[in-house]
């Protein structure tokens, strides 16, 4: 009624068009694994080799559901599954679909070409890694770390990035090539999350506020011990 009465008669069309509720359907499950996939690459300990593993993940799961789609099955896409209830969709918009997911899985690889970063191997697993894998001026070095039982413990009772961290004094070589993979700014995540904790300090009633200090215990991973720090200052003297 609202489009009939604003005279928008091409949105009218689509909305009465017979197959809006199906294409409607599929574009909400298609956003929530979009938005599932957001998620994943996003946090703190996020870094190049778990997006690669994500890509990867969803990479597959646009061809799994092709060949779903080309043989009539949409359990992948619950809200379209919904509505179809035991109806067939028709060839047109089966097609549709295809072509959508196939436009997806090419925009993905245009959009990260180069989802195997150099030395990935390295940075997941030093300890399954081949001397040849390893460029020659740090094959030395990456030996002792083979070699070193010591580290092989630690590498199994930590984070890849606490590992590699540990080891940049005994094996500066080989941790230097592993820490360019896992970098920390593989994402935007980080410059978003401190631009929303910078809106939230610096409010307009605090516009001339130095954030410095409070950003940056905003955004620590240590959690600041305020009752400790207020108990250690001096209580001032009323007159």
């Amino acid at each position: 009624m609202f489009l009939d009465v604003q005279k928008k008669c091409d949105l009218l069309e689509i909305l009465k068009s017979e197959h809006f509720e199906l294409r409607l359907a599929y574009l909400v499950d298609i956003f929530e694994i979009f938005n599932q996939l957001n998620l994943r690459l996003q946090g703190k300990d996020s870094n190049l080799l778990s997006h690669c593993d994500s890509i990867h993940a969803f990479l597959a799961k646009l061809e799994l559901y092709k060949k779903r789609v080309s043989v009539g099955k949409f359990m992948m896409f619950p809200s379209l599954n919904e509505v179809l209830a035991d109806g067939q969709l028709s060839s047109t918009l089966s097609k549709e679909i295809m072509d959508h997911l196939s436009q997806l899985d090419d925009e993905f690889r245009r959009y990260f070409p180069d989802l195997s970063p150099q030395h990935a191997g390295l940075a997941k697993n030093p300890f399954l890694c081949q001397v040849d894998d390893v460029l020659e001026d740090a094959q030395e070095e990456f030996i002792e770390l083979l070699h070193d039982s010591t580290a092989k413990n630690v590498f199994q009772s930590n984070s890849l990035s606490s590992f590699w961290c540990s080891m940049m004094e005994s094996y500066p070589k080989i941790s230097d090539l592993a820490v360019r993979v896992l970098l920390p700014f593989a994402s935007t995540y980080l410059c978003e999350s401190g631009f929303s904790s910078l809106l939230a300090i610096k409010t307009k009633s605090r516009n001339k506020l130095s954030v410095e200090d409070d950003l940056r215990c905003a955004l620590a991973a240590t959690e600041p011990r305020i009752h400790e720090l207020v108990a250690q200052k001096q209580p001032q003297k009323s007159h």
